[in-house]
């Protein structure tokens, strides 16, 4: 990728960020940078759409590098298994870098193995599956799991703030809904149909 077009897609990445960054745990514009780099290299050294890592990252940890899963073993920014890992926890709590490298990887695997076993599922088998695992849910609140990322992921894409909480999101109809801005969702559940006159 030349610098020009890098550097760009960095800039709007760490756009993304900042407006789905939580409130209560707003990113720095700086980190976001830090943040977009590394998505934006992994992701296209893997072949994975970047903002698929920076919703993983929101979803997991709200962006808090530091952050260790209830059990020990999810750590770092994208909460990476250290079971799964050749990195300790500690070193991905320090190096987003290496956070999202290793996200990357797993994600790789998971869309390696989605393609052969379940590729009419695609996208929820290789989101589902970083979460859960090969035997990954269809269904309720872990089957849901690519619905909140894809939700993240096109508010990042857009620069959008969420209006809703992405983490609420089970379908593709939850996810337009929670991206759209307050103001449209409020006027079109008051709207009534145009009628038109013959």
């Amino acid at each position: 990728m030349h610098i020009d077009i890098f550097l760009a897609a960095v800039l709007r990445l760490a756009s993304g960020i900042v407006a789905i960054a939580d409130p209560s745990e707003p990113v720095d514009f700086s980190d976001a940078v830090k943040y977009a780099s590394a998505a934006i290299y992994h992701a296209e050294k893997a072949g994975l759409d970047p903002y698929e890592l920076v919703a993983i990252a929101r979803n997991e940890s709200d962006f808090r590098p530091n952050l260790v899963g209830p059990d020990g073993k999810d750590c770092g920014i994208t909460q990476t298994r250290v079971t799964y890992s050749k990195y300790s926890c500690r070193r991905l709590k320090m190096d987003t870098w290496v956070a999202f490298e290793e996200a990357a990887r797993e994600l790789t695997v998971f869309q390696d193995y989605c393609v052969k076993m379940h590729p009419k599922d695609l996208v929820r088998c290789r989101l589902n599956g970083y979460n859960q695992g090969y035997h990954y849910a269809v269904g309720g609140w872990k089957g849901s799991y690519y619905a909140r990322i894809r939700c993240f992921a096109d508010a990042a894409r857009a620069g959008a703030v969420p209006s809703g909480n992405c983490r609420h999101a089970r379908t593709q109809r939850d996810i337009a809904y929670l991206i759209k801005p307050k103001e449209e969702r409020t006027v079109a559940t008051k709207e009534k149909p145009a009628t038109v006159d013959r």
